[in-house]
Parts: structure tokens; C-alpha cells; sequence
């Protein structure tokens, strides 16, 4: 597996997916208890999770579900999404939106995973206070 397209963003370790122009995607591994970003929505980019392994808590629009393996969630525009791993095993998913773009994000944000501490240092105050300053230019908007 090429090493180079695998970062830790926000304690998640992110695989990038090469696509076509069309849209984006990334496969995401979430540690126990590691939260999602903290709720937001996309104006313009459809966006789903697609579980693989282990289960996810994803919530939409304020209401929780819990997400095994097999599961599907469609996220429209203006919808205000989070997740959390709240199990003692990973969960890995897929998350794909349409168009593409939002994979910068991913990019500008991660720690390369052969960084040492690439975890810690992808949850450290200063990437996060750098996230929550610059999300609306990838298109992430917090919810109030």
C-alpha cells in the first residue's frame, strides 16, 4: 500500500482515493471514542458514509443512528452532519462527495503517517484552532 496517500487528520487515519473529475473520496479508519469534526454542513457537495467494518454513530440533521457495517447514510446539502466511533474496535468507512473538492481538506490538514506521533499531532490545539479558523474555504460550515 503506498504510504504516501495515508495522514492522520483529526486522530482518523485517511486513506486518499484516487477518482475521476467528477467526485472525491477517501476511506477513513476511526479509532475508539475519537469524535468527527464538530457539526456542519456542506452548501453545494452531496456527501455519504458507507460503513465497511465495525460501527459508527453518524448524526444527521440532530438525530443520532448508529451505523454498522453495511450501512449507508446519504447526506444532502445544508444537511448538518458529526460522527463518533463510540465502540472499543475501529470502525472503517468509506465518505465520498460530489463535486469534488473537498478532498483538499484532507490534504491540507493531514499528518503523513509515517510522521512520528502522526496521530497526536493531527489533534494537537493548533491544527485544531487552524481547522476551525479555515473550514469554510473547503466548503465546511459549523453549525451554530
Amino acid at each position: 500500500m503506498d504510504t504516501n496517500n495515508l495522514l492522520w487528520v483529526l486522530g482518523h487515519k485517511i486513506r486518499l482515493l484516487d477518482t475521476d473529475e467528477s467526485y472525491g473520496m477517501v476511506e477513513i479508519t476511526s479509532p475508539p471514542h475519537v469524535p468527527g469534526p464538530p457539526p456542519h454542513f456542506h452548501k453545494s457537495e452531496n456527501e455519504f458514509f458507507f460503513i465497511i467494518q465495525g460501527t459508527l454513530d453518524v448524526m444527521s440533521n440532530g438525530e443520532w443512528q448508529k451505523c454498522s457495517a453495511g450501512s449507508f447514510v446519504e447526506l444532502p446539502p445544508n444537511t448538518t452532519h458529526t460522527f463518533i466511533n463510540n465502540t472499543e474496535q475501529e470502525a472503517v468507512w468509506v465518505t465520498g462527495w460530489r463535486p469534488k473538492g473537498f478532498e483538499r481538506f484532507f490534504r491540507d490538514f493531514g499528518i503523513p503517517l509515517q510522521e512520528s506521533l502522526a496521530q497526536d499531532k493531527s489533534v494537537a490545539d493548533e491544527v485544531v484552532q487552524n481547522v476551525l479558523k479555515n473550514v469554510e474555504h473547503y466548503g465546511m460550515y459549523l453549525a451554530d
